[in-house]
């Protein structure tokens, strides 16, 4: 050893402070030697009773990671669902093989078994622990000692989550000989676990002692629980009885043991050392130990101070490691490791609180920088602002560009945005493509210019490896306190807006609380509708088409109609748009068609041969299976594909031409015409309809309203007419609600009209009445 070495100071001033002691010791030991074992041995006991109930903890947190490892696993999880019983026993076998854990169960929310490792027959069976359950649900987890078929095992159970609790795994390690001597190896003391036997008697589960001793505790109960000293064969032991708990078998208790000739050995031993030290060692031992006391306690206190402030959070203070012995290496080690923490948790603050694309915050910072805020605009009285904002089209750019350029879009719309608000306003990236404002101390109607700053920052392209995009976004805005007063209802109002604003095309909305009423009212309108749709409560009307050149009637519009049994009637322009944005227009297409097709077939065989229109949405031209639905309807109803014309608008063919072009072809090669629902109001070019293989334009109505009174519409009408006569389409107009537009209509070569100056739309019935009604009044 070094001469400065701390161990050598501590071996040199110990070596007389040890004789000393054995000096003095030798006195009293001769004096109370009898009370000193006794006591010695109580103490041993209770250190070993201690030392006894730690490892049976050790053992406890042992199963109780293994038990929570397993909950947490996916394989697990997911037999847990399937209810692949065979998977979920391999499961819970391969976990406790890991740990050597001795029994796995794996128990429902009922309480019932639903694999054991130990015997798997007791599957279906009630969980017979039902205690450790209802602790483990308050707990997250808890421990036991429990019999299971005559055998004793120390039981932990955690709740398995899928993220709610969906059962509970049981893990155990048996108690027996083997695990008794490993505990008498670390503790020192005779171990013997002992569990209600038949009769009044009490059995040995587990013991270090020999078989005769074990034999002998029997007839020892008594004096056991009284005294706590007892004779076994030929050998004295000091006991120690403890109870571990009630198990449904019965109490567990454990005897601790310790033999009175261990105990008073190193006694006898003592006295035979201390006598030949008894004398002179008092004095240098009092000397000695105020010198070294003086030298190691104070560095020692200093460095425990200093760790003090290091687990209080304070890394930055200065550690003296001049000092050349084991207190100066200490003083390293403490240093370094001030470092280490510092650093891992700055790596973790930034991992935890900060988007690693932009070096923004993310939604968890953001969210606590807006608890902050609310907290302080409480206090203040004052107002904030959150925006939420997502770019428009960002999709294509990943899907065209590939991710690295999202990437790099993302990074430079972060950047604008910062440079686009003030310095104490945040900017946070929520999630993808979605980007959130925080602006302190404004009121929301104030935050109009910060709106409009943010969008003129989308004015210019960003400039991507010379490569110009023409980036865009919407925006939704809250205000605190007057839209919401918490956190999460205040983002819940600014993405509300900002979907309302996607969905209205707009750059930006403001909540208001008219918002959650439309979206609320639509959720539930959504649900009525389906059950609408199921229990056939839709209605179908039908508008006449009159033909200009004879006044005939023999085609007609089918409109769906709702009355709701509660809100009465429920208008198209209601339920259709947001039945078109969930997908289910779908559903409401097919029950159209389905109704239209059979009214065709009603009329067919009374001999009205009446053609009927059907509007189409964007996502049934897009569904490759329209065509096959459609030929089955029509063949069911026994109808000619001729009666049936099927009205598309020109943004559903623009939604995917491809796609679209070819549903239509095979509509057309079916027999069935088509026509293009409210011509002039998309985006179509001419040289795309020019490929479709349409029958028939519709006029929309914002052209025909003031046609009789507007020479614009008139050409704009007279040149649609025209085009389509040219493409050999029959071109009808829409919403004709006076006799004066009907006859420039006809001066126009229109071919067929349709509005309110005929007729509103009629139940099948009523339409039947008006047809005959209308053919008598036109006939020769």
């Amino acid at each position: 050893m070094r001469r400065h070495s701390l161990a050598f100071r501590i071996v040199v001033v110990f070596s007389g402070l040890l004789a000393v002691v054995l000096l003095a010791s030798f006195v009293l030991v001769s004096v109370v030697n009898l009370r000193i074992s006794r006591q010695t041995a109580a103490q041993a006991l209770e250190t070993g009773e201690r030392v006894f109930r730690r490892l049976l903890d050790q053992r406890g947190e042992q199963l109780t990671v293994g038990a929570q490892v397993l909950a947490r696993d996916f394989g697990l999880r997911d037999a847990i669902a399937t209810r692949d019983n065979e998977t979920l026993l391999s499961a819970l076998d391969n976990h406790g093989s890991r740990i050597h854990a001795d029994l796995v169960i794996f128990s429902g929310l009922d309480n019932i078994i639903q694999a054991d490792t130990v015997n798997p027959a007791r599957a279906g069976q009630p969980y017979p622990f039902g205690s450790l359950i209802a602790a483990a649900g308050k707990r997250g987890g808890s421990t036991g000692i429990e019999r299971v078929d005559g055998r004793l095992y120390q039981l932990v159970v955690v709740p398995v989550r899928a993220p709610i609790v969906i059962g509970w795994v049981t893990m155990g390690f048996e108690i027996n000989d083997r695990t008794v001597a490993d505990l008498r190896a670390v503790s020192g003391l005779q171990v013997t676990f002992l569990g209600d036997a038949p009769g009044d008697g009490r059995r040995v589960l587990a013991s270090t002692l020999p078989a005769a001793q074990r034999d002998a505790l029997g007839g020892k109960m008594t004096e056991l629980r009284a005294v706590g000293r007892a004779t076994l064969g030929d050998e004295d032991y000091e006991t120690r009885l403890v109870l571990l708990g009630d198990s449904l078998e019965g109490p567990v208790e454990v005897l601790l043991a310790r033999s009175l000739a261990e105990i008073m050995a190193p006694v006898y031993r003592l006295q035979i050392t201390l006598a030949m030290l008894a004398f002179a060692a008092l004095a240098v031992c009092l000397l000695a130990g105020m010198r070294l006391a003086g030298r190691i306690t104070q560095p020692l206190r200093q460095l425990a101070a200093i760790a003090d402030r290091i687990q209080q959070g304070d890394y930055q203070q200065a550690i003296n490691r001049q000092d050349q012995s084991e207190i100066g290496q200490l003083a390293g080690s403490l240093a370094h490791m001030q470092t280490a923490i510092a650093e891992r948790e700055a790596e973790i603050r930034t991992l935890a609180f900060q988007d690693r694309l932009t070096g923004l915050p993310n939604r968890l910072r953001f969210n606590q920088l807006l608890d902050d805020a609310i907290t302080a605009a409480q206090t203040s009285g004052e107002s904030l602002t959150v925006l939420i904002l997502n770019l428009d089209r960002f999709q294509q750019i990943n899907d065209t560009l590939g991710h690295p350029m999202g990437d790099r879009v993302l990074i430079e719309v972060g950047r604008r945005l910062v440079d686009a608000v003030r310095d104490e306003d945040t900017v946070a990236r929520l999630s993808g493509d979605e980007f959130a404002v925080l602006l302190p101390a404004m009121a929301v109607d104030a935050a109009l210019p910060v709106l409009e700053r943010i969008h003129g920052m989308f004015d210019h392209p960003l400039q991507l490896d010379g490569r110009p995009l023409d980036i865009r976004a919407g925006m939704g805005a809250a205000g605190y306190p007057e839209h919401a007063r918490v956190s999460i209802d205040l983002l819940r109002c600014a993405d509300l807006a900002l979907y309302r604003a996607k969905a209205a095309r707009q750059r930006h909305l403001i909540y208001n609380s008219g918002m959650q009423h439309a979206r609320e009212t639509h959720l539930s309108l959504l649900g009525e509708l389906q059950t609408a749709v199921q229990q056939n409560e839709l209605k179908l009307c039908y508008q006449p088409k009159v033909a200009l050149a004879d006044s005939s009637a023999d085609e007609a519009e089918a409109l769906v109609r709702w009355i709701h049994p509660e809100r009465g009637f429920v208008s198209p322009g209601e339920f259709i748009p947001f039945a078109e944005q969930t997908g289910y227009i779908k559903e409401v297409t097919q029950w159209v068609l389905r109704a239209a097709i059979h009214q065709i077939g009603v009329w067919l065989q009374t001999g009205r041969a009446i053609k009927v229109s059907v509007n189409l949405s964007t996502l049934d031209l897009l569904d490759p299976a329209l065509p096959t639905a459609v030929a089955s309807l029509l063949e069911q109803a026994g109808v000619p594909p001729a009666l049936l014309c099927l009205e598309i608008t020109e943004s559903g063919l623009m939604e995917d031409p491809t796609l679209a072009l070819d549903t239509l072809n095979r509509l057309r090669n079916m027999g069935l015409a088509l026509a293009i629902d409210d011509y002039g109001t998309g985006y179509s070019s001419l040289a795309y309809i020019r490929r479709l293989p349409v029958t028939e334009l519709k006029i929309d109505r914002a052209f025909v309203i003031e046609l009789a009174h507007n020479e614009s519409d008139a050409q704009i009408v007279q040149s649609t007419i025209d085009l389509g006569h040219r493409l050999g389409l029959k071109v009808v107009a829409e919403g004709v609600e006076d006799h004066a537009t009907v006859e420039v209509l006809r001066r126009l070569g229109c071919d067929r009209i349709q509005g309110y100056v005929f007729a509103k739309p009629m139940l099948a019935d009523d339409f039947v009445a008006w047809h005959t009604a209308h053919q008598q009044k036109t006939a020769p």
